[in-house]
């Protein structure tokens, strides 16, 4: 059986049962599928540059953790307006949307890196130290010995070097404790449930004091516990799992990719740990483990290869009367080839590597479902699912130090290769903190804040493209729905006219409907002294009055200011007010612009700006 790969993790330093080290990282995905295939590229490139600069062992985890849809309306309910919402129809607004959220079943993929941690050139004794250990633990002649304080610093030396080396290539943070213990915890219940995590977890260690520097003995059983489910494999079954975890029982499969296509169309079918993940409604995790093997160890490798192809192929060209067969002079094409790539001026390294898939479900009819679409949906490149391998690959899922321990079906890889497969793509889209206004094809919430924008000090105008039904105008009544629960004021242009918000029951009494016609039913309902905000009603009702007058002479203008101005201060709110101010004018500029205006107030749209008043006509 398989040893548990890990015997202490200090922050987001993990250790091996042997005294190897890694970082734990998380690594900030990118929504993938709308960009413009040349930020693809630049995504490509930008993890190619990764594989060339991470100079050690890694190991790459592509998780799903499911969509926290209980958390929904906690996260919103004070974000509500206190003065305008109405908090019993937000709470309601929120606790439907709760609902649909936790129906749809969603997971969010998280990626995780692990980092061999080198040792520094005064550490060349300290490490083969830990090897010598190592092969005493696995002879069984020798045990665990403490961690020495000086390593532990050493380690955590060799961790900042790592992570400012890395961080801004690849986006990446350090890991947190609960994230490790998450990661070891959730293999037990995959593609069942989300594991119940302890808020006080902590790796713990005795601490061993004499007469020189401290050093600490690992309490492994912190980190066995949190992967301690029993796990069996019926050989009367297909090759998988029976996981008997505290959440509940599931039945898991272990899948590895088989050989890779020495070429594969970027963007499409060379993303490997994306579209085929994504597009098949049910979580998928999957690790990949790689050996990184410097350009000059390459060129060693490859070149011996060279020599030993060349021998077969010269074998076969003088032993067989028919010569050397199509086999021999492949491989011999295929090794100069990547010779020539070894020798180019990026000077590239090589990576030994495996993919591994990991698919759980409540029951094994819908293990066997699930495992046929993943197949389907990786097309050409097959997955194997081996027996006898299935618990040491299911180790190999959890968080470990060694770029994994199963070795059948590491290749060949480049870093080309790697980036490639744009392991932290996701279809994750909108806004992070806004409501929920619908979700992608592959069942991924789409949430939006409308007040993001100008938090944000960024452009506010949205644009919803779409052809005919596609949903365009949904769409813009559900956000302006959610606005308005939330208490803002709502102007909804409906040209069509196909709106229907005043049809809401929830919004009853609280919409007002104008139509932009004549109608003595719309009259004065855009009255700049009834509508307009106080500090900007008085230059509202003037411009409106002298835009309808057309160029009127400067004395209607005058007249026109000082009545707008007296109504305003007298706190009147309907035009009809300025033009019985202008008719009882002295002046005789202001009782002909009065004439004018009375007139207007009563043709056509301009009943809009003119409102009602008792003693007025």
């Amino acid at each position: 059986m398989t040893a548990f790969p890990l015997r202490y993790a200090r922050r987001n330093v993990l250790i091996g049962p042997g005294g190897e080290a890694a970082a734990l990282y998380r690594a900030e995905p990118v929504s993938y599928p709308f960009l413009p295939v040349a930020e693809k590229w630049a995504l490509l490139h930008r993890l190619e540059r990764f594989g060339h600069l991470v100079g050690a062992d890694f190991s790459l985890w592509r998780v799903q953790r499911s969509y926290p849809a209980e958390r929904y309306a906690a996260e919103l309910a004070d974000s509500a307006d206190p003065e305008y919402a109405d908090p019993v129809g937000w709470r309601r607004f929120l606790d439907g949307h709760a609902q649909r959220l936790a129906e749809l079943g969603s997971h969010l993929p998280e990626v995780y890196l692990a980092v061999a941690l080198q040792e520094a050139p005064r550490g060349h004794l300290r490490a083969l130290d830990r090897a010598r250990r190592r092969v005493e633990e696995l002879a069984g002649v020798g045990g665990p010995r403490p961690v020495s304080g000086s390593e532990m610093e050493a380690l955590a030396a060799a961790e900042e070097r790592t992570f400012q080396r890395l961080a801004g290539v690849a986006r990446l943070r350090r890991a947190s404790t609960r994230e490790l213990q998450w990661l070891l915890r959730r293999g037990g219940c995959r593609g069942v449930s989300e594991p119940g995590l302890e808020d006080a977890w902590e790796p713990d260690a005795l601490v061993i004091e004499g007469e020189g520097p401290s050093s600490y003995e690992p309490l492994e059983h912190d980190l066995w516990r949190c992967a301690n489910a029993p796990a069996s494999e019926d050989p009367a079954e297909p090759p998988s799992l029976e996981v008997e975890a505290e959440e509940g029982g599931s039945f898991q499969a272990m899948l590895c990719a088989g050989s890779l296509a020495e070429e594969a169309e970027f963007p499409g079918p060379a993303e490997l740990l994306f579209e085929p993940i994504e597009e098949v409604g049910f979580p998928v995790d999957a690790v990949l483990h790689a050996r990184w093997i410097g350009n000059r160890d390459a060129l060693a490798q490859v070149r011996k290869r060279i020599v030993d192809v060349e021998h077969a192929y010269r074998e076969q060209a003088e032993g067989a009367q028919a010569g050397p067969g199509w086999q021999a002079e492949e491989d011999r094409e295929l090794a100069r080839e990547y010779e020539a790539v070894l020798q180019s001026s990026a000077h590239p390294p090589m990576l030994r590597a495996y993919l591994s898939l990991a698919v759980g479900a409540p029951d094994r009819a819908e293990l066997e479902r699930r495992v046929d679409v993943l197949r389907e949906r990786y097309g050409e490149v097959r997955l194997h699912r081996p027996r006898g391998l299935q618990h040491a690959l299911l180790l190999d899922h959890l968080p470990r130090t060694d770029a994994g321990s199963v070795t059948d079906y590491r290749q060949q890889m480049t870093v080309e290769q790697l980036g490639a497969m744009v392991p932290t793509a996701s279809t994750e889209i909108g806004s992070s903190a806004g409501f929920y206004v619908g979700h992608t094809p592959s069942g991924r919430p789409v949430r939006y804040d409308p007040t993001e924008a100008p938090r944000t000090s960024r452009p506010s105008g949205v644009l919803l493209a779409g052809t005919l039904g596609s949903g365009k105008t949904i769409a813009a009544q559900s956000i302006a729905f959610g606005a308005e629960r939330r208490g803002s004021l709502v102007v909804d242009f409906d040209p069509k006219p196909d709106h229907g918000l005043d049809r809401v029951p929830d919004l009853a009494g609280r919409v007002e409907v104008l139509e932009l016609s004549g109608d003595p039913e719309h009259r004065g309902k855009l009255d700049p002294l009834a509508i307009g905000l106080p500090e900007l009603r008085e230059e509202l009702a003037a411009s409106y009055l002298l835009e309808l007058l057309r160029d009127p002479p400067p004395a209607w203008e005058n007249a026109i200011d000082r009545a707008v101005r007296d109504a305003v201060r007298a706190g009147e709110e309907s035009l009809l007010c300025v033009v019985a101010r202008l008719r009882a004018s002295e002046s005789e500029a202001g009782r002909d612009a009065a004439e004018a205006l009375e007139v207007l107030s009563d043709f056509g749209l301009a009943r809009l700006g003119f409102a009602p008043i008792e003693g007025v006509a």
